[in-house]
């Protein structure tokens, strides 16, 4: 019965380390989702108020050239936020490429290349 228990107790540990990697990978996937949630949380927001203000100009500007004036200022302040918005993505994406890399390549890349080592060490 000894041997039933030490055998079973082993195949928990190998499949515990045999998961780490995945449990890993699990976190980044988790860590990037929730940065990418909420940055498209906050352009949608600058998105609404963007809307919400180029509404509101037509309502309160009557002079033409003034409301053109005032949309092409609002406008222009509004591409400059999603091009500061699109420069947080591009981070963001290498932040996590980064991560993945890294980890990539020690959980995956590293033992089977060990392991290719130790082969070659019994092949000669």
């Amino acid at each position: 019965m000894t041997a039933f228990n030490e055998t079973y107790e082993k195949l928990a540990a190998l499949q515990k380390e045999s998961l780490e990697p995945v449990r890993q990978f699990h976190g980044v996937a988790v860590e990037a989702f929730e940065q990418v949630a909420r940055k498209n949380y906050a352009f949608f927001g600058d998105v609404l108020e963007f809307a919400v203000s180029q509404a509101r100009l037509t309502v309160e500007i009557t002079e033409p050239k003034a409301l053109f004036d005032q949309q092409l200022a609002a406008t222009k302040e509004f591409a400059e936020l999603v091009t500061k918005r699109a420069t947080e993505y591009v981070e963001l994406g290498k932040t996590f490429q980064e991560s993945t890399t890294d980890l990539i390549d020690k959980d995956f890349v590293e033992p089977v290349r060990k392991a290719a080592e130790a082969s070659a060490k019994k092949a000669a």
